[in-house]
């Protein structure tokens, strides 16, 4: 099992760094595009790109729907899309059979592929930066786990989650 720890990057070139051992890993950098969409890429610390994460801007109304679309070089499209139905949004996965098991937008989920738990996650939020605290279970699939996590750390920040202190 291997630990990764996600954190808003500390440059202005670094959205993300993902962190093992303090050492830098693997970071998500901006591309610049249009201003109705938002283009990443995924590098290995050594800058060899992995994939790219699309953002797309959409509304209803004054409802912000934002589409985020990952491409890795080994696995099929991945998105996660907020979306409108009977006036409640909700979100939808699609890609890989990724899932996630525990509450969506919580502190503490698992990430499963198919029936098979992949990676456990643990969330915090420091100021304005969310950290994901990841246990990959399935190291041959920690491209595509970081991948994934990169995407739900642009949901939370989205959304703006807060979660409540223990006191």
């Amino acid at each position: 099992m291997k630990e990764l720890t996600f954190q808003k990057g500390n440059g202005t070139e670094k959205k993300y760094q993902v962190l093992a051992d303090g050492k830098e890993v693997y970071y998500v950098s901006e591309v610049l595009t249009l201003p109705t969409r938002k283009r990443y890429y995924l590098y290995q610390s050594d800058g060899k790109k992995l994939g790219e994460i699309k953002r797309k801007r959409y509304s209803v109304g004054y409802v912000d729907l934002p589409r985020l679309f990952l491409k890795l070089n080994a696995y099929n499209e991945i998105s996660i899309v907020k979306d409108m139905q009977n006036f409640r949004t909700s979100y939808e996965i699609k890609g890989e059979k990724l899932a996630l098991a525990g509450a969506f937008l919580g502190e503490n989920f698992d990430i499963t592929r198919g029936n098979e738990k992949i990676a456990s996650v643990k969330v915090t939020k420091e100021q304005d930066n969310y950290i994901f605290t990841v246990n990959v279970l399935k190291e041959n699939l920690e491209v595509l786990i970081v991948g994934f996590v990169s995407l739900l750390g642009f949901v939370y920040e989205h959304e703006n989650i807060t979660f409540d202190k223990a006191e």
